[in-house]
């Protein structure tokens, strides 16, 4: 059971880092695009600390609203400053209902499947629209995951569930027939959401329209073998999250050598963010970081320098080592000198 519901808080992850947070990747360019999107799971046997049911809401990749088995509750100041009483207790209502669908859903999948009341199993969704600056819209999308893996996705030309996953295409009649249909979801997103996503942004302002730039810096770490070091070029505080960094030698791109760290939230409203080579020692100056972000007017170049500050410790180091040899030294002369004149004082030359 355990396992079960670790997979499910896994996929989880997986689904904001690839439909939420991954996104972002995608949009390359300006002007930029402001986004809408949900994420539900449910469980059938929640284990300690874990609710049958959670919904988070993210509005530009920030989480403005959540619902953990209670209250529907904001993330924001924004969203919690401007709604009253009622919006909250929809909300709540609302995230309740899906709760209860997404039992009804679990029961269901297990009979598909041949799969009885025994053990863990987790159903994900995930949806959302997108809307540009110059107010035109982008393709929304609402996909559904079963145990860990892909199940039903949307398809918006045909109107259509598509088949994600092994036992799935069976599914899909049954899935229409329990009234799931994909016209009504398709209508939402195209009208709803995006009703929705721009009412948000209205209330947001300038938290949600504003261009926060990267403070960035590289950083080196040794290899166990010493042969070579690792440079990482970390990127921290900005919003929004879409960000490109990447590594250049001699004004060559090495995309396929760097390791590519996940965008991630960084707990204040802002992200961060790092890409990391591994350099042969002595040549970590010839690698420059290049980071390029909305809250920048260009992109910066950044390479590693050594820390002033080690050096100047050496220095330091150095000069009192010295003074304290110098020191050792000059004591032993002194000493040396007291005693050859305490010697020189007691002789007495022989009386002839």
């Amino acid at each position: 059971m355990e396992t079960s519901i670790g997979t499910a808080l896994r996929l989880l992850l997986l689904l904001l880092l690839l439909f939420g947070l991954g996104d972002a990747r995608l949009l390359e360019g300006r002007p930029r695009w402001h986004s809408l999107r949900y994420f539900y799971t449910g469980v059938t046997r929640p284990g300690p600390g874990v609710s049958e049911f959670t919904a988070v809401g993210y509005v530009d990749d920030v989480p403005f609203v959540g619902f953990d088995g209670g209250k529907y509750e904001p993330r924001t100041a924004w969203i919690r400053d401007h709604e009253g009483p009622e919006y909250w207790d929809r909300e709540t209502w609302n995230a309740r209902v899906w709760a209860q669908t997404f039992r009804g859903i679990l029961r269901t999948l297990q009979g598909y499947h041949d799969q009885g009341e025994d053990g863990s199993h987790s159903l994900q969704l995930t949806y959302g629209c997108r809307l540009r600056e110059d107010n035109t819209t982008g393709d929304g999308y609402w996909r559904y995951g079963y145990d860990g893996q892909d199940y039903l996705t949307l398809d918006k030309a045909t109107s259509t569930w598509k088949a994600g996953g092994v036992g799935t295409l069976d599914a899909r009649p049954k899935w229409e027939a329990g009234g799931t249909k994909a016209e009504r979801h398709e209508a939402y997103l195209e009208d709803e959401c995006v009703h929705a996503l721009r009412r948000y942004l209205r209330i947001g302002g300038p938290s949600l329209t504003r261009a926060d730039p990267p403070t960035v810096q590289v950083l080196r770490h040794h290899g166990p073998d010493g042969d070579d070091v690792t440079l990482r070029c970390r990127a921290l505080g900005f919003y929004p999250a879409h960000i490109r960094m990447r590594w250049l030698r001699d004004g060559k791109d090495l995309i396929w050598d760097t390791e590519d760290g996940d965008t991630r939230p960084g707990g204040d409203g802002t992200f961060q963010k790092w890409v990391s080579l591994r350099v042969p020692q002595g040549e970590e100056q010839k690698y420059v970081c290049i980071v390029d972000h909305d809250g920048l007017a260009q992109p910066l170049a950044v390479r590693w320098a050594p820390d002033p500050s080690s050096s100047i410790g050496l220095i330091v180091g150095a000069v009192v080592a010295l003074v304290i040899i110098t020191s050792l030294v000059a004591g032993f002369v002194i000493w040396k000198k007291k005693k050859s004149g305490t010697k020189g004082g007691n002789y007495t030359p022989c009386k002839l």
